[in-house]
This record gives C-alpha cells, structure tokens and sequence, in this order.
C-alpha cells in the first residue's frame, strides 16, 4: 500500500462541511482527495528525505557540554488551542468538530465523542456519525504507523 503526504496545508468542503488536510499529512493512495488535489500530494517512498538538522551547540560557552534547561514559562492565554488544552467540542460548531475530527487519531477521535455524547444537549449531527469518524481515525492511525515503520 503505497501513502501520500500532504505538502501543503488545504481545505476543501464536502457535503458542507469543511476538511481540511494539513502540510505533512498522511492519505492511502486511493484516498478519493487525490482524484481532484493530486498536486498537492506527494508519494512518500519516492519524495526526498528531509536531513537531520544540525546540533547546535553554541548555546553555552563550551560547545558539547552538558546544560540545565529551564522549560519554558506558562505565558498569558491566546486564542490558538495550547498543547496541554484539550479539544473541547461544546466550544466550537457542528461543523468545526466534524473538521477537526477528520485530522485526528482513533484516541483524540473516541475522547471528544464522548465529550460531546455526555454533553448537557448533544448535538445528533456529530454523535450519528460516531462509527464513520472512528473507522476513518483507525484508518489514519494505520497509515500513520506504516509510514513510521
């Protein structure tokens, strides 16, 4: 089975809602995206291995030397979704969740379904299509580690 990546972030819309692929993600070749957005794809067996970036070791007056780092403080909120911040579904509209749960793997996919299903007013739109969101998470989890492999 051969896997496409992504090499530029896109959005189309299907049956009205958005999807959005984003720049390094992975399709099967026979993904119906790439009958109509081929070029924005490439083979990733065949597309050039990106090198190793050099270490930088000028940080401290003796270069190779073991350092302390300090993590980064916590800085004030924004708007943009923080890693530690989980994907809240009851934030956003039937649409946005439908768009972010085609980017996501089977656990972010199965975590915000039940977040939505235990919802004061779940919303039917997002909970009837609990079975095709997970099968289509499981399916990019698998691309995902073969292309790892």
């Amino acid at each position: 089975m051969a896997v496409q990546r992504c090499r530029e972030a896109f959005t189309v819309w299907h049956d009205g809602a958005p999807i959005t692929y984003t720049a390094g993600q992975l399709v099967e070749d026979k993904h119906p995206i790439l009958k109509t957005h081929q070029h924005l794809f490439e083979d990733v067996a065949t597309a050039a291995r990106p090198r190793p970036a050099a270490r930088i070791e000028a940080a401290v007056s003796d270069p190779g030397a073991p350092r302390s780092l300090t993590p980064p403080s916590e800085t004030t909120s924004s708007p943009a979704q923080s890693d530690t911040e989980a994907y809240d579904p009851t934030e956003h509209s039937n649409r946005e969740v439908l768009a972010y749960l085609d980017t996501v793997g089977e656990a972010e996919a199965l975590r915000v379904l039940d977040a939505e299903a235990a919802a004061e007013t779940p919303r039917a739109g997002i909970c009837k299509m609990r079975d095709k969101v997970l099968e289509d998470a499981r399916g990019r989890d698998q691309v995902a580690a073969a292309a790892s492999e």
